[in-house]
């Protein structure tokens, strides 16, 4: 009776399927037609890849013979939903009518609730099933439409903190955090289901923000611009921030769609892999206005020991301009472009201390004498 524990989800229902295919597949085949004819009809909410990973529903377990030419089988599949959503889910599965290039059928056998006695063969559709379902008292179906409808209706927004910042309903008691930058961020996110999320939000960083994260895992996701990549070096001098994840470049986060949300949070990146030190936000910070003039302009500022303005050159004659100077002369570089191997072997016979571009290129060992930084840090790749 292996097959009945469904894995570690606390199982209210067991569904059987027959299963009828004209040709011969294998039983990964069956699972994968399952996963992919139903992704995104119902939006992610009713994804069956997400209500797996959140324990929503459990194991799908396929057991096929071929005969003739043709496969046979059953699917067996478990059910942490309620009502309504596990006839949602029947019908889903029901859908599928091809597997690999075969025609294919699968038709509802079986269903067994676990917190009461076994109930009879349930026709095929959502409706059929509520209509046959076999309880002390059947809803009607307009109280079922009503409270499938409330299941889709997103959480109203909350606010917590002294600064009463924009938060989803489980942002305090989840032990993961998704910290965005804005209400709207916020309220993108609920919609989509996902309620463990809170806002930091304004150009400040609030003081309350710290005590309300402390002992989380919290998921830093930002909007992919210079705002996000600002926001995240603040973040990273108030607060232990643990992943990262970005919108797509030049979004975001509050005009995202589902698919793009679950897509970032799918490839947020540790901290620790972005390669940034306290030391460099420190560098960053002290040449945050510099940083920002040039930014988008393709243009490099030369500075001696004093943070003087030597002169403003375009980065296409930064490097024959480094090559006239003498040594000594220029003490530091920022500038819009790519720290590149050419670059820095100039810089270090210039005795160039520091380096700050937008990005860091292929540079496969930085010699001691002069650091280098990435003011463009999510797209640093070094």
């Amino acid at each position: 009776m292996d097959e009945l524990k469904g894995g570690e989800i606390p199982i209210k229902y067991l569904i059987e399927f027959k299963l009828d295919v004209n040709g011969i597949v294998e039983e990964s085949d069956v699972i994968g037609a399952i996963f992919g004819q139903t992704e995104g009809l119902f939006g992610p909410v009713f994804d069956l890849r997400e209500m797996q990973r959140t324990g929503k529903i459990g194991r799908i377990i396929v057991k096929t013979v071929h005969k003739n030419g043709k496969t046979y089988g059953k699917i067996i599949a478990f059910s942490a939903l309620d009502i309504p959503s596990t006839a949602l889910f029947i019908s889903l599965v029901e859908s599928v009518n091809q597997i690999g290039p075969y025609e294919a059928k699968i038709t509802l056998s079986k269903l067994v609730d676990y917190r009461k006695s076994k109930i009879e063969k349930i026709v095929q559709r959502a409706k059929q099933i509520l209509d046959s379902w076999k309880m002390e008292s059947i809803p009607k179906a307009e109280e079922i439409i009503e409270e499938l409808r409330r299941y889709l209706i997103p959480p109203p927004t909350l606010t917590i903190g002294k600064e009463k910042l924009a938060a989803g309903p489980e942002a305090l008691t989840s032990e993961e955090v998704i910290l965005v930058e804005g209400r709207a961020d916020v309220a993108n996110l609920l919609k989509y289901g996902i309620k463990n999320v809170l806002a930091m939000e304004g150009a400040k960083i609030p003081e309350s923000l710290k005590s309300l994260l402390e002992g989380k895992t919290v998921t830093a996701f930002l909007d992919g611009d210079r705002g996000g990549e600002l926001n995240l070096k603040k973040l990273l001098q108030t607060i232990k921030v643990d992943y990262v994840a970005w919108a797509p470049k030049g979004k975001e986060v509050e005009e995202l769609k589902p698919e793009e949300i679950f897509e970032a949070l799918r490839k947020k990146i540790p901290v620790s892999a972005l390669g940034i030190r306290k030391r460099d936000i420190e560098e960053l910070k002290r040449y945050e206005n510099l940083i920002k003039e040039i930014n988008g302009t393709l243009d490099a500022v030369l500075l001696d020991k004093n943070d003087n303005i030597l002169e403003r050159i375009p980065v296409s004659e930064l490097v024959d301009k480094l090559k006239e100077s003498p040594e000594n002369l220029v003490d530091k570089i920022i500038f819009d472009g790519i720290v590149t191997e050419r670059l820095l072997k100039i810089a270090l016979d210039k005795k160039i201390s520091l380096i700050i571009g937008n990005r860091i290129g292929g540079i496969k060992e930085i010699p001691r004498g002069i650091k280098i930084i990435a003011f463009s840090q999510k797209q640093n790749e070094h």
